[in-house]
């Protein structure tokens, strides 16, 4: 008998030591793939996100159709599944949910909400939970001044924002002065300065600039500033489609018509809230327009989804953050969150023929790139010759 027990045990050092060598050591591989998320699906936010709980949806059933993400440890495709849960817009809401995706979903990955103000209270339990988190529309310094390994973003710092716009205007040339106006709020303050900044290295006037209270319903004091220093250009930064509809609406009734109208997030609820002023509208969108395979993909995704890709255009950071979801678990090649950790760092790859990778503080390579609503239509301003060439000024 004790023959036989040593000989049992001998095979079994043999067997479990070849599949150490070949690593294949048994390990149930998972089902799935889940990855975590919160999305303002009611509260002011709404509006600008409107579709995108779908788009994720829709974007892992396209994953799934070819049989999943590949994870080398088990040697297999692993379909992949959203959690996602309203924050309403609220910073607290949405810490709350994270640590529910943590504590009973379990969630292997978390992706960001949207905005800087509600992200900057998620991320802290990725850091907390030890979960790798890839921030989506959330790039503001608050977020990356708190050391914290466990968290990047695609996006490049907010003060990179309107660079391409700017270079466009240094390109074509004409505007000499800019008034600049923002809501006072965490991700427009940052986006504003960065606008201001670059404007005065091409060479523009800044003849105004304004942080406006978050609340405000009436601009009229602002606009006859505005008006009294008739600056060839106004750029509008605000992310709260009804706070931007108003200030538009309010700029018409009081006759401030200047020759260059900048609004950064012109979603379809801001371009139908206020019809035909629309025109000539310059604006920003994460997407340009091109051949590449993403770029395909990209528009793929939309059409299954149900919306073009000027209606919603921080629909192209999702898609930014899907690929780089999918690039960091096939290069960590398992669901062990050290290794997604460390890959979300080292991931290098191209989307829409750009490179993505992230800096020593997280940051990402993705900042927008121009648009206009020309006569009912959105066009891409962008590569930079054939924005200049087809960019139109209003009056």
């Amino acid at each position: 008998m004790r023959k036989f027990l040593a000989l049992t045990s001998v095979l079994l050092a043999v067997v479990l030591g070849l599949s150490w060598s070949s690593g294949t050591i048994a390990q149930e591989p998972p089902k799935e793939i889940v990855i975590g998320a919160t999305l303002a699906q009611t509260g002011p936010l709404y509006r600008i996100v409107e579709p995108f709980k779908k788009l994720g949806d829709t974007w892992a059933a396209m994953v799934n159709e070819q049989g999943g993400i590949m994870l080398k440890k088990y040697n297999r495709k692993v379909p992949v599944r959203f959690v996602v849960y309203d924050d309403k817009s609220d910073p607290p809401t949405s810490q709350k949910f994270y640590e529910r995706l943590a504590a009973v979903d379990q969630v292997h990955f978390f992706m960001g909400p949207f905005s800087s103000f509600v992200t900057n209270a998620a991320a802290i339990v990725a850091g907390k939970e030890k979960i790798p988190m890839l921030l989506v529309c959330a790039n503001d310094q608050t977020i990356f001044d708190k050391p914290n390994e466990w968290r990047v973003t695609q996006l490049a710092p907010p003060e990179l924002e309107y660079k391409r716009v700017i270079d466009l205007y240094a390109k074509k040339g004409g505007l000499k002065t800019f008034a600049v106006v923002a809501r006072d709020n965490l991700h427009e303050r940052g986006s504003a300065a960065g606008a201001a900044a670059e404007l005065r290295k091409a060479g523009v006037k800044v003849v105004y600039e304004q942080l406006v209270p978050p609340d405000t319903k009436d601009f009229s004091s602002i606009i006859a500033r505005i008006k009294q220093e008739n600056p060839d250009g106004v750029l509008f930064e605000g992310i709260s489609p009804p706070f931007t509809i108003a200030f538009l609406k309010q700029a018409k009734e009081l006759g401030l018509r200047p020759k260059e109208l900048v609004v950064g997030h012109a979603p379809r609820p801001v371009i139908a809230g206020i019809g035909p002023d629309a025109n000539n509208l310059t604006s920003v969108s994460y997407y340009f327009a091109g051949d590449t395979p993403d770029h395909k993909e990209y528009l793929e995704l939309l059409k299954r989804t149900g919306f073009k890709w000027h209606e919603y255009p921080e629909s192209a950071i999702r898609f930014w953050t899907y690929k780089t979801i999918k690039a960091t678990l096939e290069k960590a090649g398992s669901l062990d969150r050290a290794a997604i950790r460390q890959a979300m760092w080292e991931v290098d790859l191209k989307i829409f023929g750009e490179r993505m990778v992230h800096d020593k503080l997280g940051y990402g390579t993705l900042y927008p790139y121009p648009i206009q609503v020309q006569d009912g239509e959105v066009v891409s301003l962008w590569p930079l010759d054939k924005g200049a060439k087809l960019h139109r000024h209003r009056h």
